[in-house]
């Protein structure tokens, strides 16, 4: 096969050879450059770079239906790209913290599963997934998440960033799958981006989140400067920043929800389960000297009652409001019906039963699409005798 057919593999790849044997020269008068040239179109090694890594990953399936070879990706040889070549100045990510119970059996890992159905939603279901295919979906890990489960999520498209771990000893909580979460603050050092919606790994889109990026709520604020709110114990405060949330909702509720119908326990307290902010190494440090300070704010509910505190809105970085149609916690029918946007519930457990076999069919979507796209990468592999060299 002639090397033109070839599409750009997306970085980092194996190498793959492939074998018309270089005649030998008939006669002595061929010039040498002739022969340089010759081994030059059948050996030059394939580009390693490819920096729209997920645009590579939906366009392998875009072109095994035309027949043509896609852009391999190699489970055993895939590694997390760098955030540095990831050419978007938005991103959308989310935590996953290790449970070494679940490393055995992946189907009874709930939050696992629904890291994968959110990298489906985002990346590829027709749906919800991003316009903007440039936008990466980030999944923070901690060290006890099995390099297997981080594989299965690069594989799915995910860019996978191992964090070291946010701890204050003071900080502790009586629920057993928060006790990390306060790492998922590490997200406030990636600055290559301008924006990041962060959504927790138990929501299940509806449509494309991809305007949150522009909603009037998610602009630069200049911090305000009132000196009663200003504590000599605390970590100086940014010049400006960004941070948007919604409302913890109560379970009965209407749709839209609003305050004057009573439908939040408290219009001020933010769920920290889907927001948006600018990442900044001065908020990042201006949380780090809060968690130094024992009983600043309630651990109950950890890093959500620290972005509380951060950003309460008598203060001087208080959050502003997202619409909640971005988002639903505690979902009904009628918030689906009405033209919510993402549900923030379990899709194992939803709270609403009747919503369970709306959230089970996204799961079941999602183990379809990957379980076809690697059988035809599977089959690829073989039609086209390539054999990978480490």
């Amino acid at each position: 096969m002639a090397q033109e057919h070839l599409l750009p593999p997306p970085s980092p790849l194996p190498q793959f050879r492939r074998g018309p044997t270089i005649r030998t020269a008939k006669t002595f008068w061929i010039p040498l450059v002739t022969i340089v040239i010759f081994l030059s179109i059948f050996f030059t090694p394939l580009p390693r770079t490819y920096d729209e890594h997920r645009d590579a990953v939906i366009q392998s399936i875009t072109d095994t239906a035309k027949d043509v070879l896609p852009p391999v990706l190699s489970h055993d040889n895939w590694h997390p790209i760098e955030l540095d070549h990831v050419k978007s100045e938005y991103a959308f990510a989310t935590f996953l913290a290790g449970n070494a119970d679940q490393d055995e059996n992946w189907e009874k890992d709930h939050y696992f599963v629904a890291t994968r159905i959110l990298a489906y939603q985002l990346l590829h279901a027709p749906e919800t997934s991003s316009r903007d295919k440039s936008i990466p979906f980030v999944v923070l890990v901690t060290e006890n998440v099995s390099e297997a489960k981080r594989q299965r999520l690069r594989k799915d498209g995910a860019v996978v960033v191992l964090a070291d771990f946010v701890k204050a000893d003071w900080v502790k909580t009586a629920t057993s799958t928060w006790q990390d979460v306060m790492t998922k603050l590490r997200l406030w050092e990636f600055t290559q981006f301008d924006r990041i919606c962060f959504l927790d790994g138990d929501t299940v889109l509806v449509e494309p989140l991809d305007a949150i990026f522009t909603d009037p709520a998610v602009e630069t604020r200049g911090t305000l400067t009132q000196p009663a709110k200003i504590k000599s114990d605390e970590g100086a405060l940014p010049l400006e920043y960004s941070f948007a949330g919604v409302p913890e909702m109560k379970r009965e509720h209407g749709y839209p929800p609003t305050d004057e119908h009573h439908d939040f326990p408290n219009v001020n307290y933010l769920n920290a389960g889907f927001f948006v902010f600018k990442p900044s190494t001065e908020v990042f440090e201006y949380y780090m000297s809060l968690l130094k300070l024992d009983g600043r704010f309630d651990p109950q509910f950890p890093e959500q009652n620290l972005l509380n505190y951060a950003h309460r809105k008598d203060g001087n970085m208080p959050w502003t409001q997202l619409g909640n149609e971005w988002n639903i916690h505690y979902p009904k029918v009628d918030d689906l019906l009405g033209g919510v946007k993402s549900l923030h519930d379990k899709w194992w457990a939803p709270e609403v039963t009747d919503l369970k076999p709306y959230m089970e069919s996204w799961r079941w979507r999602m183990e379809g699409h990957y379980e076809a796209r690697d059988q035809m990468l599977t089959k690829d592999y073989e039609k086209h005798g390539l054999e990978q060299t480490s």
